[in-house]
Formats: C-alpha cells, sequence, structure tokens
C-alpha cells in the first residue's frame, strides 16, 4: 500500500489511546473463562471429583462461544471496510469524557490488532464511535437545500434533524 501514499502508521496512537477507554470493560474473555475452569478443577472435592464428560462439555461451550466470537468479529469487520467512500458521523469522545460529533468521507478503513480505524480527512478514528452512516443522495439534496435558503450545510443538516425530531 506504501505506492498509494497511504500511510497508516499514525494508527498506533489512535489504538492506543482507543485501548486505554476499552479496557476497563468488566467481561469474561477466553482467557478468564480457561482460568475458571483450572481454578476449578484445582479446587474440586477429592471425594467427589468432577467427571470428564462436565469437562469435555464446559469445552464444547468455550469452543462454541469463542468461534461465535470470531465469526461476529469477522462480520463486523468486513462491514466495517464497505463503508470506504461513504460519508459518516462519529461520536467522539474527548479527553473530558464529552462527545463531541465528527463526520466525512471515509478514506480508507485499516485494521490494526484485531480493531477497524476509519481515515476521515487526516485523522484516525475507531469504527466504535459510528454513529450514522449518510447517503450521498441526502448530503446533495441538503446541499440543493442550503443553496435555495442561503444557509450553510450544516444549518441545513441542523434543521433537518429538527424536523425529523419533532416529527417523532
Amino acid at each position: 500500500m506504501a505506492g498509494l501514499g497511504i500511510d497508516t502508521s499514525a494508527v498506533s496512537n489512535v489504538a492506543a489511546a482507543s485501548n486505554s477507554n476499552t479496557e476497563n470493560k468488566n467481561t469474561l474473555d477466553k482467557d478468564a473463562f480457561l482460568k475458571l475452569l483450572v481454578t476449578q478443577m484445582q479446587y474440586q472435592d477429592p471425594m467427589e471429583p468432577t467427571s470428564n464428560t462436565e469437562y469435555m462439555s464446559q469445552m464444547a461451550q468455550f469452543s462454541s462461544v469463542e468461534q461465535m466470537q470470531n465469526l461476529t468479529s469477522t462480520i463486523t469487520s468486513g462491514q466495517t471496510m464497505s463503508l470506504t467512500g461513504q460519508y459518516v458521523i462519529l461520536n467522539v469522545p474527548d479527553a473530558a469524557g464529552n462527545i463531541d460529533q465528527v463526520s466525512g468521507l471515509v478514506d480508507y478503513v485499516t485494521v490494526q490488532d484485531g480493531k477497524t480505524y476509519f481515515h476521515i480527512g487526516e485523522n484516525y478514528y475507531p469504527s466504535d464511535y459510528l454513529d450514522s452512516v449518510v447517503s450521498m443522495d441526502y448530503i446533495e439534496h441538503l446541499a440543493d437545500q442550503a443553496k435555495e435558503e442561503n444557509v450553510s450545510l450544516e444549518e441545513a443538516f441542523a434543521s433537518e434533524a429538527a424536523k425529523s425530531v419533532e416529527n417523532e
């Protein structure tokens, strides 16, 4: 990809910042499951040991969950890749935790450590921040409306958003 002039080295910085936000989640991953299983085996009652079939059942369940997680990750990554060239709106948290909306065309999508990132303008954003995908036809409609009303595109978009909220 170097021939295209695409530099993905900046993704590492975004990935590090993004990982610090997501590592705080309390989830039971496959490593934690295996640790629980080993602990269960260590502390089982020697007078009534757990049968091999119970362990095999737990390992089969673990394997099924792991495969579902892998499939979900693959599907999500594929869906994210298809957003190249699309206009998206992202909810990006700042250092204080406030949400700022960033929008623009996705130039390309890159993958770093199993996570996908959008390149919009000169920045990379984790695909987790995705809020909306906007049709280019809709953007053109708003641009035409902005010209007619002699307002900016952002004002036309805000006006349309207000109308849709009123109709709900």
